[in-house]
């Protein structure tokens, strides 16, 4: 029988599209949410299927019982909102750190898993003492979001090497595509230019790796079918691999909604001023075979045109 998966923020955009790519491949999966069946949105295509069992729960109150039977983990659950982070640090502390040290705590207690894998982000590396940033870099975070992120990461290595927990860390930077999170900018700058507003961004200066959704499945997929000893104890970076500021990418969103609107600057989000987002995928090409096909253009306008079917889908469309 294929590995049973327990994944951790199943019904979001990362988890909602791993869950369809497991089930294609004929993997059994416990999707764990904190949103009811009845909410998850994403995922109500799948939840009758056979081989889904839906868990409603908080990663906080996981059990060894929750995790007993499944061979691999992915730990998606966060509070993934950088801007939210800033008003709520408490709240994204106790998600992001809490929620992971209580999954492989979880984990520790019930045995028998051989992987488990960690979201990282790319906001725990915002300061590059070189580049490009490989995984051996030092995580430098710069705001509260990252910051919850790294310890997060640190938490999944002291229990690899304390307790031998399976730890495998994947990291990538602003993930786009169709049924994406509406709060991050590439998705408010879409909206706004194609109801005829302006985009307005914070800075300019400062850099994003910009990866579609389907390339970050397919470099999920390989780690999870990877060989066991190839990748427990590993980090990677699974990002497209092109360093472009944000200031080149609101005209990238500009020209991909085909809108004549402006470009209004604000000031940098607080610690965001310098920020690099330029990571080196030669681990996860060597490897996982990872070669993510979407440049970052054709990304911005697949996820246009999914915009697009949502203004025109709407009532009170502008």
């Amino acid at each position: 029988m294929p590995d049973r998966v327990l994944i951790t923020g199943a019904a979001g955009f990362g988890g909602s599209n791993l869950v369809q790519a497991l089930l294609d491949r004929g993997y059994r999966i416990t999707a764990l949410d904190v949103s009811p069946p009845s909410h998850a949105v994403l995922l109500q295509p799948v939840l009758d299927h056979p081989e889904l069992t839906y868990l409603w729960k908080s990663v906080q109150d996981i059990q060894p019982t929750d995790v007993s039977g499944h061979q691999i983990v992915i730990h998606l659950a966060a509070q993934p909102d950088t801007p939210f982070a800033f008003e709520s640090p408490r709240y994204t502390v106790m998600q992001n750190i809490g929620g992971t040290v209580e999954l492989l705590e979880a984990v520790r207690r019930a045995g028998g898993v051989s992987k488990v894998l960690f979201a990282a982000s790319g906001n725990e590396v915002g300061r590059a003492l070189y580049l490009p940033m490989d995984e051996d870099h030092p995580l430098t975070p710069h705001n509260p979001y990252g910051f919850s992120k790294a310890a997060a990461e640190l938490a999944m290595w002291t229990w690899y090497r304390a307790y031998n927990v399976p730890s495998v860390v994947l990291s990538t930077g602003v993930v786009i595509g169709p049924n994406m999170r509406r709060e991050v900018f590439i998705f408010k700058w879409l909206w706004d230019a194609l109801h005829g507003r302006p985009i307005v961004v914070e800075g300019g200066q400062q850099t994003r790796d910009v990866t579609f959704i389907g390339d970050m499945v397919e470099a999920w997929m390989s780690a999870i079918e990877a060989p066991t000893d190839a990748v427990v104890g590993q980090k990677f970076y699974v990002g497209y691999g092109q360093e472009i500021t944000v200031e080149h990418l609101a005209r990238m969103c500009r020209a991909a909604a085909g809108a004549e609107v402006s470009i209004e600057y604000v000031g940098y989000r607080p610690g965001e001023q310098g920020q690099r987002e330029a990571f080196s995928t030669e681990k996860a090409r060597r490897v996982l075979a990872y070669v993510p096909r979407t440049p970052p253009a054709e990304a911005i306008s697949l996820t246009a045109g999914w915009v697009r079917g949502l203004l025109d889908a709407s009532p009170g469309k502008a």
